[in-house]
């Protein structure tokens, strides 16, 4: 028996994008019983496009406002509860699922979240996944382990489902009955991190994550971690990472591992004369408790 999956795609004024995103979900070999467009309130004629595609289980939803990655996913949870489902199946508008990327996942049957292995557009692998999210150990500056692309490069054995640890909300198919033991992701994120917690929440129900490696999914856009740091994106990156640790650190040493982090930091940015920075940094560390001040630095802000 077919089991009733919803596709939530969240979008931002990536109109050109979308409609690649669209065009697989829609063409998917398993069928999907819903595929709701999320918009962080587009300016680029997004609406239109949507309108232009004749599928009845095509759904647009304008939020009103950019409520960023995390709220957008907040908000398509919220609008699939509508309906019946067995699974959610998240995506950006920046990443692109083989035609049968739905039905690889879906396969096993899975019981908690099942992840697709992505691509760049170079065929490379672009699968950072981490095999383990270690928040226990002080002297670990960086909580993620090996990527699971580092792994399959290495590893003779190759199953088709690794277990990993952390997840982004590029393609996973989240299982209901995850998502009423954990419940919907945390908007207050804005971007980063969101999909991390859900998988240390999941974690911790011992819930099962894996990645299904004959499942793919291309990245459209190149990822660039390294330079978002120095962008705006650079304070909700700090915020939210020092939120993760300060939750969800198993001991006093690992929580209290923001401020050796933002010490670090803050030297590194004297030393390159990065002065902005440490005004960056300095609200994301205070910030970090209660993920406040999201409308201070988000796109568009006066700051």
């Amino acid at each position: 028996m077919n089991k009733d999956v919803i596709a939530i795609i969240v979008t931002y004024n990536r109109k050109d994008l979308l409609k690649k995103v669209i065009e697989s979900v829609n063409n998917q070999s398993y069928p999907l019983k819903k595929i709701i467009i999320v918009d962080n309130n587009s300016i680029d004629g997004t609406r239109e496009l949507v309108s232009t595609f004749e599928s009845d289980i095509i759904q647009y939803q304008n939020t009103g406002a950019n409520l960023g990655g995390a709220g957008g996913f907040h908000f398509g949870f919220l609008e699939a509860e509508k309906y019946s489902y067995d699974y959610l199946w998240l995506m950006d508008d920046d990443l692109m699922p083989t035609v049968d990327c739905l039905e690889k996942l879906i396969s096993n049957n899975p019981q908690g979240i099942v992840q697709p292995v992505r691509y760049n557009l170079d065929n490379t692998c672009a699968e950072l996944s981490p095999l383990t999210y270690n928040l226990s150990n002080p002297f670990k500056l960086n909580p993620k382990g090996i990527p699971l692309k580092q792994h399959i490069k290495e590893s003779d054995d190759k199953p088709k489902l690794i277990s990993i640890e952390a997840i982004p909300f590029e393609g996973p198919l989240i299982s209901r009955n995850t998502i009423i033991s954990i419940g919907f992701p945390e908007p207050k994120f804005f971007i980063f991190c969101d999909d991390i917690e859900y998988a240390i929440k999941a974690k911790r129900k011992k819930i099962p994550i894996v990645c299904n490696l004959e499942a793919k999914a291309y990245r459209l856009l190149v990822n660039h971690q390294g330079n978002d740091l120095l962008s705006w994106k650079g304070y909700f990156m700090l915020r939210n990472l020092f939120y993760l640790h300060k939750k969800y650190g198993t001991n006093i040493f690992v929580r209290k591992k923001p401020i050796i982090l933002a010490i670090g930091y803050g030297c590194s940015c004297l030393i390159r004369g990065q002065f902005k920075q440490l005004k960056v940094l300095w609200h994301a560390f205070w910030d970090a408790d209660s993920l406040k001040n999201t409308e201070l630095f988000k796109p568009g802000s006066k700051q």
